[in-house]
């Protein structure tokens, strides 16, 4: 298993392959300005070839002719022209789409390398570094990993092969038709070795760079995929942080909407009965119709202060909405009743208001009856306002839809778990009153939807039912703390 691992490591590594590339990652063609480029150096490299090859020629002119021979490898003219051209035509075409068909035109490049010694061409500088050029582009653009590795592998061994087996033989002979002088032959064997040596590392050479700008090239991908996904994930925070302070907005708007509804109905319905109040008593008893229209101005002044204090807090969340959208800055959420200078938020009624709640009714001249079973407990403040907020509009739905006349029993319950508040009223006093009734205050609005929503803010449940001898029962159970 460990060697099997091993082996399969060492596979990888020789296809420029490791951890860090992407899984089926293939590599993107050149571009169209990358190709052109790839043209202009084929003609550049074609032209250096065919004068280098030129100029050697016209050098060897003037030698002798057994030497020339020796030179030409004993080949005819005609050998010489094909090369002059042929070679270098072959290794534009290999230059110009090293590229665009990699593997292909490292063998085409192999054929022209092999051609050259075949066809007695006699440039060696320009030849090897095209070679080197086109065998690394081979390990460094193509996409069939298993196939161009392969075929370096055979290009490396034959090669070095081909080197090893020539210094030899030109070792031999050197020994063979020299005078036998150890200084001629250590200068053979050195420059046979180092010419081996210096074929081996320009092909492992080509080999290694390759593949290191293969692989440099997939980790470059995996970043600029990583690079986009985290934008794309960053982009889907910034639009869901937008959502959400957008939330946060509508429901501080809908806390303040709910308080505004309770703060209108309760007081307006409040004043309503002490208006008739007064009016019933001017003639009877003025004094005590004074005391209603004081009542009354007490009511209004109650619900003007609280009024105040609702747009306060909206004019002031807006303005620091608008503030914080103008400067780019983030907005933090404290929620539309929180500390705002100069305000005091209707939030701050709590369960301990609700006998005062119960007097003020009482002092209007509504008939309820209260009573608190259990040993009061403290509240989380949002059960506080929850119970205070369900009760007050409790009531005020009774005066609406049974009449100011209706009595309201209110029971307030400590339970074990948690705080139980029970509203119920007798209904209208006659099918004349409750037809009056509903067709005075229609048969919707807000205020059940509301209690229900503060029940569920609270944790806790709100269960409203008529009741089988007339009237409406109203039951809230919220939990002392609002859990997690």
């Amino acid at each position: 298993m460990i060697t099997s691992a091993r082996g399969s490591e060492l596979w990888q590594r020789l296809q420029g392959i490791d951890a860090e590339h992407p899984a089926d990652w293939k590599r993107p063609g050149p571009s169209p300005r990358a190709l052109r480029t790839d043209i202009v150096v084929a003609l550049v490299a074609v032209a250096l070839m065919a004068f280098s090859n030129w100029a050697v020629l016209e050098l060897r002119k003037g030698a002798d002719p057994a030497e020339v021979g020796a030179i030409l490898h004993d080949t005819d003219p005609a050998s010489a022209l094909v090369g002059m051209f042929l070679v270098p035509a072959m290794y534009g075409v290999a230059i110009a789409l090293r590229r665009r068909f990699p593997l292909w035109m490292l063998v085409l490049c192999s054929v022209a390398f092999v051609s050259a010694f075949a066809f007695t061409y006699l440039d060696t500088i320009v030849t090897q570094i095209g070679y080197f050029l086109v065998l690394f582009t081979a390990g460094a653009w193509s996409n069939q990993r298993a196939l161009v590795t392969l075929l370096r592998i055979g290009i490396t061994i034959g090669m070095t092969v081909w080197a090893l087996v020539d210094s030899l033989t030109r070792a031999t002979l050197v020994f063979t038709f020299s005078d036998g002088s150890d200084s001629e032959n250590w200068i053979t064997s050195v420059f046979g070795a180092y010419t081996l040596l210096i074929n081996v590392l320009y092909f492992i050479g080509a080999f290694w760079f390759g593949n290191s700008d293969f692989r440099r090239a997939g980790q470059r991908a995996a970043l600029e995929e990583r690079t986009r996904e985290l934008e794309e994930y960053t982009a889907a925070l910034a639009d869901e942080r937008r959502l959400v302070e957008e939330q946060a907005i509508r429901l501080d708007r809908v806390r303040i909407a709910r308080e505004l509804h309770d703060v209108v109905a309760h007081h307006v319905s409040l004043m309503g009965l002490q208006a008739a109040a007064a009016r019933r008593t001017a003639e009877t008893s003025p004094e005590k119709s004074q005391q209603a229209l004081l009542g009354v101005e007490q009511s209004a002044r109650v619900a003007i202060d609280e009024l105040h204090s609702l747009l306060t807090t909206l004019r002031s969340a807006d303005a620091d909405a608008d503030s914080e959208s103008a400067d780019g800055g983030q907005r933090e959420n404290d929620g539309a009743f929180g500390a705002q200078s100069g305000a005091s938020a209707p939030s701050t009624h709590t369960i301990e208001q609700v006998p005062a709640l119960i007097e003020e009714l009482r002092g209007a001249g509504m008939r309820v009856e209260f009573s608190t079973l259990g040993e009061p407990r403290p509240v989380s403040p949002l059960t506080g306002i929850a119970v205070y907020r369900v009760l007050q509009e409790s009531l005020t739905n009774t005066r609406k839809h049974a009449g100011p006349d209706a009595p309201a029993d209110v029971r307030l319950r400590y339970l074990e778990r948690g705080v139980e508040l029970d509203v119920t009223d007798d209904g209208p006093a006659s099918l004349a009153h409750a037809a009056a009734s509903k067709q005075a205050n229609g048969s919707g609005g807000l205020g059940l939807v509301g209690m229900r929503e503060r029940a569920r803010a609270a944790g806790g449940d709100l269960t409203t039912s008529k009741r089988g001898g007339g009237g409406f029962r109203v039951l809230l159970r919220v939990p002392y703390e609002r859990q997690s």
